[in-house]
């Protein structure tokens, strides 16, 4: 369910900052997705919740990038049944830099690790411009949309979902869901909140779960 993260920070826990934080870290993985899905919709976001300013170093440590996209990769394979899938990358800045012009993350960092991403058998293209990521055109071709922090996903995501989509946690070995939207309690009581986005979890955990099964998780990757 949704959580209050405000509450838990002042009351519980100073350094909480998110679901996908938490059970990364009791799962004892250094290494999770935060991948959104709304019908066949794959939408995932590299950096999660940290301030704007922390972005490009972020990204930029060293095979950062790789790591989270390989594997993503993996999670795309086994939890959603996906066989080579096509990954779309965005880049950082305003139409992914203009070739340097504005700004030089894509050529020194993004280019450089999708490279070696797809010397690994990883299907990736990129960097794309952040604001023609989900065309049609793209969404009937890609599998999956990466992008590079927080907003630049959720934004037009929770527009086309319209808060009805799952945020799933990938790359850990329980499968941990939640409903793509915040615990509205200005609405309790009106009778004008949607319960699509909670059933839809229970739907995506069914799937997952029979997926899991067919391709046998002992391949996952740690």
């Amino acid at each position: 369910m949704p959580i209050r993260k405000d509450i838990l920070i002042k009351k519980i826990d100073k350094n909480f900052t998110g679901h996908t934080e938490l059970f990364a870290k009791l799962s004892n993985k250094k290494f999770t997705n935060m991948i959104l899905v709304n019908k066949k919709l794959i939408v995932v976001t590299l950096t999660t919740h940290i301030e704007l300013n922390k972005i490009s170093k972020t990204i930029s440590k060293k095979n950062f990038i790789y790591d989270k996209i390989y594997n993503l990769n993996k999670t795309l394979e086994i939890d959603f049944n996906i066989k080579k899938p096509k990954i779309l990358v965005s880049g950082i800045n305003p139409h992914a830099g203009e070739n340097g012009y504005i700004g030089k993350e894509e050529i020194k960092t993004i280019k450089p690790q999708l490279k070696i991403l797809k010397k690994n058998n990883c299907n990736v293209f990129g960097p794309n411009s952040g604001d023609t990521m989900l065309t049609k055109k793209n969404t009937d071709y890609f599998d999956c949309f990466v992008f590079m922090y927080h907003d630049q996903a959720l934004i037009p995501f929770k527009y086309i979902s319209n808060f009805s989509g799952v945020n799933y946690t990938g790359n850990i070995d329980i499968i941990r869901v939640s409903p793509d939207h915040g615990t509205a309690y200005d609405l309790v009581g009106t009778g004008s909140f949607s319960n699509r986005s909670l059933i839809n979890c229970f739907r995506l955990i069914k799937n997952i779960n029979k997926n899991r099964n067919i391709n046998g998780y002992s391949k996952k990757i740690t």
